[in-house]
């Protein structure tokens, strides 16, 4: 490991999952680092979920750009990291301008993966792991090797607030969720369609869920999956609890540290409950839960609906969507059986 630095930057990459990805890094860091100042520089949907990382102590948004006509436009806030003196940047993201800005904001050491383009504006660099060849968490604790700096664990950190545990309290009593209940969230979203488990599959678990165990069903989500979660409720017999669209990020956090369980597809929400260490049973199909999984020893299951198909499947597209399909309801309500009581 390089000397005492009190001053760092972390160049943070850009979606929520492979934010949560990114945390064990920052406590990695942070480990190494026990008295420095550390600040991530990351873009604006991300300053929600970083703001109560307990190993940042601030976090600055950053103004997606691009091209040099973006870079140009960065000068306030080159001028501003140049102005706070940082002593090192360690570059999760890619990007070669944001290893630029680092560069032009005069920042000693600068810490990633070496890349064709950026590869000569780094002081410390190693090259990246094959592709799809290791775990996003682990792909970003191997890049502080170039520092020296070693892994605590895979765990990721949410760092939830009060005010998050209090208003996801205010939600729960609102939905008449009381203390004794059995509480399941699931998730039936997804960025990308072909991970999404059948809506009817959905609608079957969620009336077994009741059935059997007398859960009480919370759909989770963004507003994005509100039409979701409304064709789920239509096709029940059951009445859900619809919370889509209801809380903020970090506030899903808070109100999964309450649920028994969570069942979910490959999606931010899975992450986000795997960090606030709710028991989770994963749904998987054309991704790899070798590379975007429950990491090892989180509690919980994953269920894998791989057909033979090369995994993760980048086609944008399928028309039979098999791999998700063959994952049955009985078998997610067997995997389900362990964190419920009769």
């Amino acid at each position: 490991m390089t000397g005492t630095r009190k001053k760092i930057l972390i160049v943070a990459v850009n979606w929520m999952g492979d934010l949560l990805f990114m945390t064990p890094a920052i406590r990695a860091i942070r480990r190494a680092h026990p008295e420095s100042h550390i600040a991530c520089l990351v873009a604006p949907r991300g300053v929600e979920l970083l703001s109560g990382n307990p190993h940042l102590d601030a976090v600055i948004p950053l103004e997606e750009r691009r091209g040099l006509a973006g870079f140009l436009r960065w000068s306030p806030l080159i001028r501003r990291l140049k102005g706070e003196r940082f002593d090192a940047a360690y570059l999760f993201h890619r990007s070669f301008t944001r290893t630029l800005i680092a560069w032009a904001a005069g920042i000693r050491h600068r810490i990633g993966y070496r890349t064709w383009k950026r590869g000569w504006l780094l002081t410390h660099s190693a090259d990246p792991p094959r592709k799809d060849s290791v775990h996003k968490a682990v792909w970003f604790l191997k890049m502080l090797e170039a520092d020296g700096i070693v892994p605590d664990g895979m765990g990721y950190d949410a760092g939830i607030l009060r005010e998050e545990e209090e208003r996801a309290a205010s939600l729960l009593r609102e939905w008449g969720i009381l203390p004794e209940d059995q509480l399941v969230a699931l998730h039936a979203g997804a960025n990308w369609k072909l991970k999404r488990w059948p809506l009817a599959h959905f609608a079957a678990l969620a009336d077994a869920l009741a059935d059997r165990w007398g859960a009480k069903v919370l759909f989770v989500g963004d507003k994005g999956d509100l039409p979701l979660t409304r064709e789920i409720a239509g096709r029940m017999k059951s009445r859900p609890i619809l919370a889509a669209g209801k809380t903020s990020f970090r506030e899903l956090g808070a109100v999964l540290k309450r649920a028994n369980l969570l069942i979910s597809n490959d999606s931010g929400p899975l992450h986000m409950g795997l960090a606030a260490g709710t028991p989770v049973v994963a749904l998987f199909g054309p991704t790899d839960p070798k590379l975007t999984g429950p990491p090892q020893g989180s509690r919980g299951a994953t269920l894998f609906g791989s057909i033979g198909c090369p995994v993760p499947c980048y086609q944008l597209r399928c028309p039979l969507n098999l791999c998700m399909q063959q994952i049955t309801v009985e078998e997610v309500l067997a995997a389900v059986q362990p964190f419920l009581a009769r």
